[in-house]
C-alpha cells in the first residue's frame, strides 16, 4: 500500500502521507498528529466558522468551530447516518 521504498527517512511524516501517498501506520499516524494539530489551530482561531458569505448548515462548518443551530444539526445527522451505516455493515 505504500508508495516510499522501505527504509526511506520520509516514513512516519505528513510530507509522506500528503505527499507521497504513502498509507503505512506510521505515515498515517503522523499525518492524524498533525491534521488534530491544525484543526486545533483553526477551531481556537475561529477564522474559518466566522468568515463572511460562509455557508452555514454544512458539518464541516460545525467540524471548524461553528456552533449555529443549522451546522449543529447537519453534523448530528451526518454522524446518525455514519452510525446507522456502521450498524448495517456489522449485521
Amino acid at each position: 500500500m505504500s508508495e516510499l521504498a522501505e527504509g526511506d527517512p520520509r516514513h512516519g511524516t505528513q510530507n509522506g502521507y500528503g505527499n507521497h501517498k504513502c498509507r503505512c501506520d506510521a505515515c498515517r499516524e503522523a499525518n492524524r498528529i498533525k491534521h488534530g494539530e491544525y484543526m486545533t489551530r483553526i477551531r481556537e482561531s475561529g477564522e474559518l466558522a466566522e468568515l463572511p458569505n460562509v455557508v452555514h448548515g454544512t458539518s464541516y462548518r460545525y467540524d471548524v468551530g461553528c456552533r449555529c443551530d443549522p451546522c449543529r444539526e447537519a453534523h448530528n445527522a451526518k454522524s446518525r447516518a455514519t452510525k446507522a451505516r456502521l450498524r448495517e455493515r456489522n449485521k
